[in-house]
């Protein structure tokens, strides 16, 4: 089972502060309560922990991911696993506008695979993607 979650957000900093924060996988523990863990695996891949709650009951996912894209307007990172074997598609499309002094932001999620399924899970992360719209203005604001 695939799905989408996308978001979009204006972020009140210059795109030189935003693209920063967005090309950055180490910082996203800090603004994106989905992502529980971050450990760099080289230069140009990191482990990602993802973690969804859902009431007392918790599932987590770790993936390997490499930025395969990076522009001054658009980041992408893709799953990248080491081991040989065929995974779920993940990728994180990051298309970044500037505007003045403010950043739009267009950030979409997908997944093509049949462990997590929609219905809550896909929910969670509609919410921790919320969540993070509002962390990743006050992270950038505290960058400055």
């Amino acid at each position: 089972m695939s799905f989408t979650v996308s978001r979009a957000a204006v972020i009140e900093a210059p795109l030189s502060q935003v693209v920063g924060a967005l090309r950055d996988l180490s910082t996203y523990p800090a603004w994106v309560p989905i992502v529980s863990r971050i450990e760099p695996d080289g230069d140009e891949h990191w482990f990602v922990e993802l973690r969804v709650a859902i009431g007392p009951f918790a599932r987590s996912k770790r993936l390997r991911m490499k930025r395969s894209i990076d522009d001054v307007d658009r980041v992408v990172f893709v799953r990248a696993e080491s081991d040989g074997r065929s995974h779920a598609r993940w990728e994180l499309s990051l298309t970044l506008k500037p505007a003045d002094d403010q950043t739009s932001v267009h950030a979409v999620l997908d997944y093509d695979g049949k462990m997590w399924t929609p219905g809550p899970v896909e929910d969670a992360l509609h919410s921790g993607l919320d969540t993070a719209i509002d962390r990743l203005q006050m992270f950038v604001n505290a960058q400055q």
